[in-house]
């Protein structure tokens, strides 16, 4: 049990964003664990491979444009029709095109504030250290590495059959490595 709790996953290192790409086609289709790729520059396919193209951020953006354009608009409306009423050189208590302005500002700001929460929510951070920090070369997948990272996160986890699964594939890593947590 000790064991599991300091053992990370496998990581493996590619020449080319094609043999990354089928790697990554290959050990989902066998359904060996959860998969994730790094690289430094985006892969066409790679979102399709891996399973995550079905996330997306555009329902949060929409939802806190909405929140906050509609809060900021119903605010100023309960302030100056409800509990202040003021009439100002004959014009309606409801004078809409005034709160338009800070409206729209108010929305963006909101948008763009859920949208921020929500980006560190789904990508778990805060988070000072991550055990892929512990593979070696991976500073490099800034500028020219490619690795293929599988996860021990599930109880049936199986290090021997991902590592073979991995030396049997066509385009070969160029390495295959064990990552402590």
């Amino acid at each position: 049990m000790s064991e599991e709790s300091e053992f990370y996953g496998i990581a493996a290192e590619f020449a080319e964003p094609d043999g990354l790409l089928a790697a990554v086609s290959s050990l989902r289709s066998r359904g060996i664990g959860l998969l994730d790729a790094l690289s430094p520059l985006p892969i066409s396919g790679m979102d399709a491979a891996l399973g995550t193209s079905g996330r997306s951020l555009g329902v949060a953006a929409v939802a806190g444009v909405l929140l906050g354009g509609f809060g900021c608009f119903g605010m100023i409306v309960i302030a100056t029709v409800v509990a202040y009423p003021i009439i100002v050189g004959g014009r309606p208590l409801l004078s809409w095109p005034y709160y338009v302005i800070p409206s729209v500002a108010a929305a963006m700001l909101t948008g763009a504030v859920v949208l921020f929460v929500v980006m560190l929510f789904l990508d778990r951070l805060p988070r000072l250290n991550h055990p892929v920090f512990n593979i070696d070369g991976i500073q490099g997948v800034t500028t020219d590495r490619l690795f293929l990272v599988v996860e021990a996160r599930t109880s049936d986890f199986d290090a021997e059959a991902v590592e073979h699964a991995l030396a049997e594939l066509p385009v070969r890593p160029l390495r295959i490595q064990r990552v402590e947590r």
